[in-house]
């Protein structure tokens, strides 16, 4: 269309430009993510020389997307707590990129109530996602997630102190990766990885180790583009009233 060819010029000139101004660079995210082909879009996310401004938009999971085959998202039940914005969030970024979500709730050993695991885990397995609740000291899922990995190469991402670490040493032992204990005093994880590492667990079976994830950013997502990447919105979406299924300004009585 007219509309992507103008993007694609505007944002060809800008990033062959050696610097680029705020407001070049405020540009180019409106430009992102205007409504436009969403396979054109990732296309120049994607493409080689990315400019800087960009590249730190990108979370490592998207850098990584084109060479991986799935993700493995954990999160851990007691310290640190379940944090599901950040498991959805990994989850769109997932869809996006066509990539296989796995996620692992970890530490069930941690809980007072079993029942609350069965709970968390329902709601994502409901959806169509492969989902575990796992416990290293009693390994509890270790396998079954093991398995999954094998002959993959994989994104092991999650907050900082969720137990990446210890999952890994008890699927591989060899690894003898270091763990360190969760804050006391903030009850979150001190950065055991502070770069991204590619572990081996066997010939044809690798693991991308990412840093702690705090932010996840959407750069060229639009917000009408959104409903298209929650499965769980996608067998309701021709039936709602309001076509861009954002649901933050219309009445609240119909």
């Amino acid at each position: 269309s007219k509309n992507w060819i103008r993007i694609q010029y505007r944002y060809k000139r800008y990033f062959n430009m050696g610097k680029i101004t705020k407001r070049q660079q405020q540009r180019i995210k409106y430009f992102l993510k205007e409504k436009a082909e969403r396979k054109n879009k990732q296309e120049l996310i994607h493409q080689d020389g990315q400019n800087k401004f960009i590249e730190k938009h990108l979370p490592y999971i998207r850098k990584l997307a084109p060479n991986l085959d799935q993700i493995l998202i954990v999160s851990s039940f007691v310290t640190p707590p379940v944090k599901p914005g950040l498991v959805d969030r990994l989850l769109v970024l997932a869809e996006v990129e066509s990539i296989k979500p796995i996620i692992c709730f970890n530490k069930t050993d941690l809980l007072e109530d079993p029942e609350e695991a069965k709970e968390i885990v329902s709601v994502y397995r409901n959806i169509g996602y492969a989902t575990f609740a796992s416990s290293v000291k009693n390994n509890e899922s270790i396998e079954e997630i093991h398995e999954l990995l094998k002959g993959k190469r994989t994104a092991l991402a999650g907050h900082s102190g969720v137990g990446k670490s210890s999952l890994l040493n008890a699927m591989a032992p060899q690894l003898k990766l270091r763990v360190n204990e969760v804050s006391r005093s903030t009850n979150k994880g001190q950065h055991t990885t502070t770069k991204i590492k590619i572990f081996t667990l066997d010939k044809k079976t690798q693991v991308i180790d990412l840093p702690g994830v705090k932010l996840v950013d959407f750069v060229d997502i639009h917000r009408d583009e959104a409903r298209f990447y929650f499965r769980e919105f996608l067998q309701y979406a021709d039936q709602c009233k309001f076509l861009s299924l954002i649901h933050i300004s219309e009445p609240t009585r119909l």
